[in-house]
């Protein structure tokens, strides 16, 4: 199911240089379908461990780096710096979001906090490319996505200055 996800993703940036933001969002949104419906699978068939939670992470920053592949090709080709630019610093930040929470979780601590998770850049860019807004939801999933990072950090930074007490 992971898997499926993953290759249906594919289709995002290929959408996205066609410069079709309807299909583009469609297809974001089913593939953020089979993400939540993998993890479901897993947990109710009694599948859930450690290789399938640490698989699906690693196949979900795979899905990212094909969706903003997809907007850095789309704005170079149009010659769009400032949007290349965009796309390329909400990449990074979006991928910091998760980043911060597997390095918490390998330092044993929870850290499933903040405004944006995965789900909710998934639906926002999704509704971006659909209605044709994408540069205003590639900033507003920049922003809160900054937001969830120093979140997180400070949930980190707590937790560790208590335990150094």
């Amino acid at each position: 199911m992971t898997l499926a996800g993953v290759l249906v993703t594919w289709i995002v940036p290929v959408e996205t240089l066609r410069e079709n933001g309807l299909g583009a969002g469609l297809w974001l949104l089913a593939a953020g379908f089979f993400d939540v419906l993998d993890g479901s699978l897993a947990r109710n068939s009694g599948l859930q461990g450690p290789f399938g939670a640490f698989w699906d992470s690693t196949l979900d920053r795979i899905s990212e780096a094909f969706v903003f592949g997809g907007f850095l090709l789309y704005y170079g080709q149009r010659q769009e710096l400032s949007n290349l630019l965009l796309a390329f610093c909400v990449c990074i930040l979006s991928l910091l979001v998760s980043y911060t929470r597997a390095r918490a979780e390998g330092l044993g601590m929870n850290c499933e906090v903040g405004l944006l998770p995965r789900s909710g850049r998934v639906v926002l860019l999704a509704f971006g490319m659909m209605s044709g807004n994408l540069v205003w939801a590639l900033w507003l999933v920049g922003v809160l996505s900054l937001v969830t990072v120093a979140q997180r950090v400070q949930r980190v930074w707590a937790g560790t200055h208590h335990r150094s007490r």
